[in-house]
Order: C-alpha cells, then structure tokens, then sequence
C-alpha cells in the first residue's frame, strides 16, 4: 500500500499542496498480539525457516518460491554481469586468476574526459589491495568448492579527521556497494538509468553494460568515497564476491559479505593473504604487507565506520551485529551463535537504501509479497543469507550510533521500518530522506548532494566523540519526517501538477 501526505510545498511552505506518496509496511502488527515486539519476534531465522517449511508442502506455494531462487542463485548472470573493462578494455582482469594488481584502474583513470571524476584527485594516495577469504556456504556446502578466493579493491589513505581542536584523527571508513556495484566500472556522466517515453509517458529502463557505460550508479558511489577521504578518512572499497574485481562464484550470501569486513581488518593488520600495490608501484606481499595500512594502528584500534548502500546495508547491518550483538550462523544446517567481536573502535554504521530493519518491515506491494518465502527458502535450502531476518534489528539498541538515507518509496524497507531503526539506536543517529526510489543515483542532484553532505558529518561526528549531530533537518512524528523532504523529485515521480506549475512563467 502506498500512503502519503498532503504537503505545502514552495519556499517555507506557503505554496500549493501535493501528495507526497510514502511505501508502507505490509506486516501490521494484529489488534490481540501479545508477543512482544512483532516486527522481531515473528521474522526470526527459525519462523522464516517454518513457513518455508510449511510453503513447501503445498505444491503451487513451493513451485512459485522455487523458480525465483532458481533465478537468484549463483552464477547470477542476470543480476551480476560483471562489466568492468566492456566499454573499455583496460582494466578488465580475471578474477578467479593470479592478477596483476597493475591492471586494476586507479582513480587516475576517471581523470580524463568525459569522466571528469573528482575521486582521480586521490590517486597518489591509493593503494591496490587484495584480500584472501574462504568460499561461502553454498560454494562450499552445495558446490563441493574448498579453494580460498579473492577481494580485490582500493585503499585511499586520508589525512585525518579535523577534531576542532587543532588535531586530525586517522580514521576508516570501510564502505561496501549495492547489487552489481563495480568500484571500477566506468559510468558516463550523460548516462541515465532509464528514459520516459513522450508518448506514453512510462519509464522504460536502459540496460547495462552499453556503448558507453559499463556499470550505473558508479560515478555516484566514487563521489561518496572521495568526500569522505576529502573529509579526512582512510577509505577502503572493494568489490563484493562474485562481482566486479573481485572473485567467486556466489555474490548474494550478504551474512558471509558482512564477515569479509573482519577478514579485511585482520588481513591489514596481520598480513596473511594480503597483497598490496603501492602509490609508486611496490607490490608488497604478506609480512612485508601487514602493517602498512590502517594508518600504523591495530585493527582494533583505528576508529571505524562502517557503511552500505542496498546490498552493501544487509552486508554491514550483519557486520555491527556480529560485532555488537552475537555471531550466528544462519547459513549453516544447524544455525548456532557465538558471543559479538567486540572491537569498541567501530563507532557507527551508514545505511544507504537500508534493508536491515529485516524481514518484518517488507514493502506493502504485491511483487514483494514473497520475499520473505524467499528469504526463508535461500537459507535453509541453499545455505545463503540474502535478505536480513530480524536479528540485525533487534540488536541495534546495542550499536552504538547509525546514519539512514532513503526515498520515501524505497523498496528495501519501508520508512516505518526505518524509523523503527532509528528508534532503537542509543547514541548519534539522523535520517535523510527524499522524494524518491531506492536508487539513490536517479534523485535529483540536490539530494544527492545534500545526502552526501549529511553522510559525512555524521562520520565525522562520531569519529571525534561527538554526542549530538548538528544541522539536521528536525522532525517530531512521522508525517513531519516526510515533510523534512524538499520540493524535489525524482524526475519519473514527480506529480504531472508539479510539472505544470513549474512550466508555467
């Protein structure tokens, strides 16, 4: 169901009034529940694991549900075309083979016209890294794959975080993509994700790799990488696996994504199966790897913030509760869990088109009406955590601070599960929003400044100890929440009264 307010727009709103559409929850908590908190206790691994159960005795139920995991599961060609060097050929590299770190494209690259990319100011700066991780569940459970394989990506070294008291603090921002998101993959700047057709006025979407771009959505990825390094962090992006630079066969096990992070840190710290490109060309490898990175500190000491867009939020929300909450293993056969990390140097997390208020906030559309069958399915049949259970919302009282950014019609989560989220956290937090989907790179350029904006001070804040985060737009219930967005759409949603008054002189 799509909601929506009544708003005046214009400059303090003394305008006319327009409908500003809201997705809604589809799970409403029943008048007589007595549960406790429904959005948690009635979408945990065990009782999405009993309706996939329960839908596989029924033969149309489980025929439905099949045929969409069979289109998910890996290779997903469909969803993970890995496009990097299409458009052009440099760059392009095997990711299954002994990679010359040499031929990953570094920010010089996006240099030249027509890229014009502000993050080529960083090259001197970037280091080429490559982790060494094991397979996931599925390659190892159902593909019979024992081998280790490889992350690959950058490391841009910062100059510290300004404390506003005449100090810096290095700092690390780890920051992973969406779905098919490829850190290298080029993106033209006149590129669009879709086209409106005249006639009709329907959104016909552009598919990719093209002529002229090899993956959407980069260009704005890189842009929030370079603020934050502007900002003065370290920052470390890499390819998931399975996508992109970066290899395996599985790329959708998000719980296992949420792992590599730890891999990463203990990889920089320790060495072991590190292989580093340096600014001036050096490869070190292992021993004479560890240590040169993470500003000279232990893995556990260099202050962290952790952030995803889409996918990249399932791999991070699973990330702080691993850290924050308790480690399970929900991909295995016999799910178990463990007690959290425990690293006190992460000091918050960034949540990009957001999924992980978890199962029990699904969008109220029919499309979306099985994806928890889905969730549920993937994970005890085929050893892979897609979708978040309600374990990462549960635990957020735990994390100690969280940024969200989200269109109004997202559909990873709805905004009550957003706020949802937002009400649990204890420490520094903020929500932005706009007047758009859940691909950030098609707001208007306004509110992708101005979210980016908001991003990094928050990073900042809690970097330097901060306890409050200044300059957010205030808000009170849930339709002064919305009302925090501006009179700015994206461009296939905006109301056809909109457009009139806008053309009028």
């Amino acid at each position: 169901m799509m909601g929506g307010y009544r708003l005046p727009q214009g400059a303090r709103g003394m305008g006319n009034t327009v409908c500003v559409p809201v997705l809604m929850t589809a799970n409403r908590k029943p008048a007589d529940y007595t549960g406790g908190d429904y959005h948690v206790s009635e979408f945990t691994d065990d009782k999405l694991k009993a309706r996939w159960r329960a839908c596989k005795e029924e033969p149309a139920c489980f025929a439905r549900i099949n045929a969409q995991m069979q289109r998910w599961l890996p290779p997903n060609k469909e969803r993970a075309t890995r496009s990097t060097g299409v458009v052009d050929p440099s760059g392009k590299i095997d990711p299954e083979g002994q990679v010359d770190l040499k031929q990953i494209r570094r920010p010089a690259f996006f240099a030249k016209a027509p890229y014009n990319e502000g993050i080529a100011e960083a090259d001197g700066r970037t280091y080429m890294v490559e982790f060494t991780v094991p397979r996931d569940a599925f390659e190892r459970i159902d593909l019979k794959m024992t081998d280790e394989i490889k992350l690959r990506g950058w490391y841009i070294e910062g100059a510290g975080v300004d404390d506003g008291k005449g100090k810096k603090v290095r700092a690390l921002a780890i920051m992973a993509p969406g779905g098919g998101g490829q850190l290298t993959a080029i993106q033209h700047p006149d590129e669009a994700s879709y086209r409106i057709d005249e006639k009709t006025g329907k959104t016909i979407p552009i598919a990719f790799p093209n002529a002229t771009t090899e993956t959407m959505g980069q260009r704005w990825w890189r842009e929030n990488l370079h603020a934050l390094n502007q900002a003065g962090f370290d920052v470390l992006a890499y390819d998931r696996r399975g996508e992109g630079l970066s290899g395996g066969f599985s790329d959708t096990n998000t719980l296992e994504q949420g792992e590599d992070v730890f891999r990463a840190l203990s990889a920089l710290e320790g060495g072991r199966g590190l292989r580093v490109l340096t600014p001036s060309g050096q490869l070190l490898e292992g021993d004479a790897a560890k240590g040169k990175l993470l500003a000279g500190m232990k893995a556990q000491d260099i202050p962290l913030v952790l952030g995803g867009y889409s996918r990249g939020s399932m791999s991070t929300a699973w990330a702080m509760t691993k850290n924050f909450v308790a480690e399970c293993s929900f991909d295995m056969p016999e799910p178990s869990c463990t007690p959290p990390k425990g690293l006190k140097n992460i000091r918050g997390a960034i949540l990009l088109s957001s999924f992980a208020s978890g199962a029990g906030y699904v969008g109220d559309s029919p499309d979306l009406a099985d994806r928890n069958l889905f969730l549920g399915g993937m994970a005890a049949d085929h050893h892979i955590v897609f979708y978040p259970n309600s374990s990462t919302l549960a635990g957020m009282d735990r994390w100690p601070s969280a940024f969200f950014g989200k269109g109004l019609w997202d559909r990873a989560e709805s905004l009550e599960g957003t706020v949802a989220a937002y009400n649990r956290i204890r420490g520094v937090k903020e929500i932005v929003l706009a007047r758009g989907p859940h691909s950030i790179e098609t707001w208007p350029v306004s509110d992708r400044g101005y979210l980016r904006e908001r991003m990094v001070a928050y990073a900042k804040t809690v970097i330097v100890g901060g306890r409050s985060l200044s300059g957010a737009r205030p808000w009170k219930d849930f339709k002064s929440l919305v009302a925090t967005t501006p009179d700015s759409w994206e461009p296939s949603s905006r109301p056809k009264a909109a457009d009139a008054a806008a053309a009028t002189p």
